[in-house]
């Protein structure tokens, strides 16, 4: 909301025009009466901003409603190809990029199976499939917004070099290695922060269409091959005093246990990673699950132990900052089938009156999380309208 102080007439009309983007936008369609009666503003300063976003190519209007007695209203919806942001995932043995429309829509999608190296030429190769798909696309480069790579590491204070990668297999290795060679803007996010604000974008996109409070803070434990998190706050990822805010992969389960990626031991992800789950009986995890449900005796004790360190960290977690926590991650929708079982132990394990509704398990598909960097350039477009 706009602050009590005094304020410009510019920025009451900027305020109100991007009020009225954002319910387009959260919006399949819509017509000006029904903006005017939602955000509470008159029909002329409705129809001066829908023809100023009109004018920029951010809106279009297709077909009519249905007549309730008078004449058809027209529909008024995004533009989805009036900008575009591209998502570039880096893995140890495989590159992935996608082309985002100004929906959030994946409009295409490669991957090329590649081994990581911190020498040059891999950030060649990465212009190189940036520069192809724009090209297959037929995309205008003034619509890209920018480029969002995702890698996975602890990053420094600026995000311009990863201090360790364990999954990459390299330390202090400079970011600019890829980005040099760039010719849009850019981002460089640790994989499970990006994943986990493209959760947060996704699941509220259409959730609170109007959008003029700020959506909840949320903790996202993010549980893939390695074990990541953030906490979004205002369409923001929370980065911390050293860049470190959400590393809940490495708190400290249990002490001298089991030796981490790290080098530490006993943290978190030595015992909830995919990895160590489907190494503890040398089976993939998709096998691992399927014999769990099965009724497999040793599979379900591996599992209700596991589901028991999942709790007393989620607990932990919930204990120390009181906000909803959400699992994301690929591991997320094989511990769908589990979901009460996890809400009871988190109810036994709690010390105060609750009924573990805060925790959840997320319904966004990887495809989607994996552009999380990208969607950054999206909402931060979206807020700048």
């Amino acid at each position: 909301m706009i602050s009590s102080q005094k304020i410009t007439t510019s920025e009451v009309r900027k305020y109100n025009k991007n009020r009225i983007f954002k319910l387009i936008y959260n919006s399949s369609a819509i017509s000006r009466q029904e903006i005017a009666d939602t955000l509470g503003l008159s029909l002329p300063t409705i129809n001066q901003n829908i023809k100023l976003l009109k004018d920029s190519g951010l809106i279009v209007m297709e077909g009519s409603f249905d007549s309730t007695g008078g004449r058809k209203a027209q529909m008024i919806m995004v533009n989805a190809d009036a900008r575009f942001a591209i998502s570039v995932n880096v893995r140890a043995n495989e590159l992935k990029e996608a082309l985002i429309d100004l929906n959030g829509e994946i409009r295409s999608q490669k991957s090329v199976d590649i081994e990581f190296s911190p020498e040059s030429d891999y950030g060649v190769k990465v212009s190189e499939l940036v520069d192809d798909i724009i090209e297959e696309n037929n995309i205008n480069t003034d619509n890209i917004l920018g480029i969002g790579i995702t890698m996975p590491g602890i990053f420094n204070s600026d995000n311009t070099m990863i201090i360790s990668s364990p999954p990459l297999n390299t330390r202090d290795y400079k970011t600019d290695n890829i980005t040099s060679r760039l010719k849009y803007d850019y981002t460089v996010q640790n994989d499970a922060r990006a994943s986990a604000f493209a959760d947060y974008w996704y699941s509220h996109k259409n959730e609170n269409a109007h959008m003029d409070e700020s959506y909840h803070d949320k903790f996202y434990l993010m549980i893939n091959d390695g074990v990541g998190g953030a906490c979004v706050s205002n369409d923001k990822i929370v980065q911390g005093e050293h860049n470190r805010y959400g590393e809940f992969g490495h708190m400290t389960l249990y002490p001298d246990g089991r030796k981490c990626m790290c080098g530490k031991k006993g943290c978190v992800e030595s015992y909830l990673s995919a990895r160590n789950l489907s190494s503890d009986l040398g089976i993939q995890i998709d096998e691992f699950f399927k014999k769990a449900s099965e009724g497999d005796a040793q599979c379900v004790k591996v599992l209700d132990e596991y589901l028991d360190n999942l709790t007393t960290g989620i607990n932990n977690l919930y204990v120390i900052f009181d906000r909803d926590i959400v699992i994301g991650g690929f591991v997320s929708r094989y511990l769908l089938e589990y979901e009460e079982n996890i809400r009871q132990r988190l109810t036994d394990k709690y010390s105060f009156d609750t009924d573990g509704r805060y925790f959840s398990i997320s319904s966004c598909t990887s495809e989607r999380t994996d552009t999380g960097a990208a969607i950054m350039f999206l909402s931060e477009f979206i807020n700048s309208i």
